[in-house]
């Protein structure tokens, strides 16, 4: 893969993926899912995994040559 378009990858993995992005995502996402019986707090924990596991699937599938 060109080296360039390594860079640009990796750029945009950064922008797109960094805690200023996780935070406001979980943020909107808990205010519009709610499962019964569980507290936000804990709604919020459960999205942050599975952020992680997104964040994770999406960098691997971008930055795959």
């Amino acid at each position: 893969m060109n080296k360039l378009v390594k860079a640009l990858k990796k750029m945009a993995v950064e922008m797109i993926l960094n805690d200023e992005t996780k935070v406001k995502v979980i943020a909107q996402l808990n205010k519009k899912i709610n499962i019964p019986m569980i507290s936000e707090e804990t709604e919020a924990e459960l999205l942050d995994g599975l952020y992680e596991a997104l964040q994770e699937a999406i960098a691997d599938a971008i930055n795959e040559d």
